[in-house]
């Protein structure tokens, strides 16, 4: 989540004429746009003080990057190890500590100059490491609001994520609102852990360097045993005291303070046990090489597919807007951005006009004490073999 925001954060600065925005093709070559372009969009967003604009306006082709937010959601999934480590560990604290670490390092997604595409409805992604060890699916389950879900399985555990973001335009700042429930089940240990999401805001997307911050606190509850951990993220404070800072703790089922935890959502997350007096630091920020997209090893790969009857035709690494733009083709990548959103509208015309609501294929709406939900039909790998097998027809894009 955090990878996208920053990106669309820094894009609408660039879009609103501020900075000189480039866009590097496959040569390296820059495209400068025409200062009438950039004032023309600021024009329009103008009108929309306090609303939410990623909902409201099409926005260029030029400040978006070769990724839909399908895949960014799986982003965080490069910190694998660490849920990994809260699905196997014999130990009930740490592992809620390994799931602690697994929700800060998701905010520490390398922040980037462009945003992600907005999903189609009914878009789907799916992605399996080489190791195998685990798979991930997910699919646009809603376009207006925008929801999207996605579930990662392995033998260990089961991790779900919803996310519903909303933007609220202030000019100077925008403030970002995440609705949407996370889980992750632990069959072995009975564990079954939720939590919702951080505020944030970013400032300075006219004026001044661009900056964004996340704050607030995310309780995390395991209704399998009792155990709770909360996560304060420290809100910057003035000449930027406590930015990045991570607290919290971990509690038994009767309140009692197991461990605590400490970190930098950017760069590290430890955990000192009760009676310990040293930290155990489980998590540290790596260093890797950014392709020219300023994307890590691991969002690269999101991209990459040997042929495309291994993929459903509605995966986002199908997308002809997506991938002409991968390719430098802005031209090509405009044009089918702008037909791909006229499809979805006149279908949602059709559908409206018909008195027909969308269905998800593979996610369902439930209701649940905390509001309604929605959970997998546990059918996304069966079609994908079936489609592979050339067995099952389905509608394009």
């Amino acid at each position: 989540m955090s990878a996208w925001l920053g990106g669309m954060m820094k894009s609408v600065k660039g879009m609103l004429g501020y900075e000189d925005l480039q866009v590097e093709d496959v040569a390296g070559a820059a495209q400068e746009r025409k200062p009438e372009e950039k004032d023309g969009l600021w024009k329009q967003l103008s009108g929309y003080m306090g609303k939410d604009i990623t909902s409201m306006i099409s926005l260029p082709v030029w400040i978006f990057e070769p990724v839909s937010f399908l895949q960014i959601m799986a982003e965080p999934l490069q910190f694998e190890e660490l849920i990994k480590q809260a699905g196997e560990n014999p130990d009930a604290a740490l592992r809620l500590a390994y799931l602690m670490a697994f929700i800060t390092a998701g905010y520490s997604c390398a922040v980037r100059n462009k945003k992600a595409f907005n999903p189609l409805l009914g878009e789907t992604f799916h992605y399996v490491p080489s190791s195998k060890q685990w798979k991930l699916q997910a699919e646009q389950v809603s376009h207006h609001p925008p929801i999207g879900v996605t579930e990662v399985t392995s033998d260990h555990y089961r991790l779900h994520l919803e996310m519903d973001i909303k933007t609220k335009f202030k000019g100077n700042t925008i403030d970002v609102i995440v609705n949407g429930v996370n889980a992750f089940d632990v069959p072995a240990f009975s564990d079954h852990y939720e939590w919702g999401h951080l505020e944030t805001c970013a400032h300075n997307t006219i004026i001044g360097g661009m900056w964004v911050d996340h704050f607030g606190t995310v309780n995390i509850t395991n209704s399998g045993n009792g155990y709770k951990g909360v996560l304060n993220f420290t809100k910057c404070g003035w000449l930027g005291a406590g930015r990045f800072d991570v607290n919290g703790e971990i509690h038994d089922n009767s309140g009692k303070v197991l461990a605590k935890v400490h970190g930098k959502w950017n760069e590290f997350f430890e955990v000192t046990k009760t009676g310990e007096s040293e930290p155990t630091r489980i998590w540290n920020k790596a260093v890797v090489e950014l392709d020219k997209w300023n994307h890590p090893p691991f969002v690269t790969g999101l991209n990459a597919f040997e042929k495309e009857s291994d993929l459903l035709t509605t995966d986002s690494r199908l997308r002809t807007d997506r991938y002409n733009l991968e390719k430098g083709d802005l031209d090509a990548a405009g044009r089918e951005k702008v037909r791909l959103e006229e499809v979805q509208r006149a279908a949602r015309k059709e559908r409206e006009g018909a008195g027909d609501e969308w269905e998800p294929r593979f996610f369902k709406k439930a209701q649940s004490e905390e509001g309604p939900r929605w959970i997998s039909k546990n059918n996304y790998w069966q079609v994908l073999e079936e489609h592979q097998k050339g067995e099952h027809k389905e509608a394009t894009q």
